[in-house]
């Protein structure tokens, strides 16, 4: 998945549905892009068609999402689908999207894997550049960690602690492959707790979610079954995935997350960013 040619798409595709935080419904469209395009989110709906490159400097913690770019010109929760290139391999690709946050679907990253799929995978005349590590680079925040660690592939490590005990404590491993995205995290839904919906909903969050997509947790459990016991840390997991594309370019190494939230992990790929600068230094 993370050596050899980079990939793009070989035709259009789009998706339509509402939007997690502000509830509007929002179109997308998923185009091929030459190879070293990276992943890019254009805003489509506005005049000049401002272009955001997910890369971590540009990115910044949108509260309960990952949000591209600043002000009116911004696009939000892109962590879902970022999640499914990465897992899907698709290392370019143009994201033309008609409004600020992207459609929650299935609240999930499996729809946005099909639509991959769909789309028909193709693979380009240039290389992929990998960031392998020769060092661990480690962010702190409270009791709250991540860290990158020298390894041959992408591995995750992920555990999380909530105080409710529907949730509690709970880990997930996984090493990246063919299949294993699909496999252990796309599924998994994103999820909340019913004594915050009121909170969420008068700072005019979390509007465009339902039981279908969302797992809400009461003081007695879910209020919808699980799909696995262990459902909220692979969805920890696939966020990380999403964030962990913010280093613009495919990852060797195991990564290791205790709490993680979108700005813990941005702060692990900015730190990512200056180890890779300082190795290029030391080398020159």
């Amino acid at each position: 998945m993370i050596y050899g040619v980079q990939r793009t798409i070989a035709r259009p595709v789009v998706a339509r549905g509402p939007a997690l935080h502000h509830g509007r419904p929002v179109e997308v469209w998923l185009r091929p892009a030459p190879p070293g395009h990276g992943r890019v989110f254009v805003r489509a709906d506005l005049p000049g068609a401002p272009a955001l490159p997910a890369w971590a400097p540009l990115a910044a913690d949108g509260r309960l999402a990952t949000r591209l770019g600043a002000g009116p010109a911004g696009v939000l929760t892109v962590e879902h689908l970022l999640a499914a290139a990465v897992g899907e391999g698709v290392d370019n690709l143009r994201v033309d999207v008609h409004g600020p946050e992207l459609p929650l679907l299935d609240g999930t990253a499996d729809q946005w894997a099909r639509l991959l799929e769909q789309a028909g995978p193709v693979e380009q005349a240039q290389p992929r550049e990998p960031l392998v590590l020769d060092r661990v680079v480690r962010v702190e925040d409270g009791p709250r960690w991540a860290q990158a660690e020298p390894c041959p592939r992408l591995e995750l490590r992920v555990s999380i602690d909530f105080p409710q005990p529907a949730v509690g404590a709970q880990a997930v491993q996984l090493a990246l492959g063919p299949g294993v995205f699909r496999r252990e995290l796309a599924w998994a839904r994103t999820f909340g707790f019913l004594d915050e919906l009121a909170q969420l909903r008068a700072a005019r969050l979390g509007l465009g979610g339902d039981l279908d997509s969302v797992v809400v947790f009461g003081p007695a459990g879910p209020l919808e079954p699980l799909r696995a016991p262990d459902e909220p840390v692979r969805h920890k997991a696939l966020d990380l995935l999403g964030d962990l594309a913010l280093l613009g370019r495919p990852l060797c190494a195991r990564v290791r997350a205790h709490r993680p939230g979108h700005a813990l992990t941005r702060a692990l790929v900015l730190a990512l960013i200056d180890a890779a600068a300082a190795a290029a230094r030391e080398a020159g």
